[in-house]
């Protein structure tokens, strides 16, 4: 095989891998916070997030405010005292 096919051989191979390395960033210096659907409709899509619950939280609300709030292409994390991740809005027409 000549050094030419394979080069070209190499790169359509490569081709689709090339989705998984796009990196998006996202700015680490800005926190929106919130507690409630009001606070959190004032967030921006891409944006850092962070939903702080009440002392009385059922152990469903972190996973209903994922449900509506996060973007699920990064990463999540939740426990009973809240929530982190990437804000969207796509979802907001669901909260009620």
């Amino acid at each position: 095989m000549t050094p030419l096919k394979k080069l070209a051989l190499f790169g359509l191979l490569a081709l689709p891998l090339a989705g998984c390395m796009k990196e998006e960033s996202i700015d680490q210096s800005v926190l929106c916070t919130y507690s409630t659907d009001a606070e959190a409709k004032l967030c921006k899509p891409g944006q850092m997030s962070w939903f702080k619950a009440g002392k009385a939280v059922s152990q469903t609300l972190p996973l209903s405010v994922a449900a509506a709030y996060c973007d699920f292409n990064h990463q999540i994390m939740y426990n009973e005292a809240g929530v982190i991740c990437v804000f969207t809005d796509k979802r907001l027409s669901l909260v009620k």
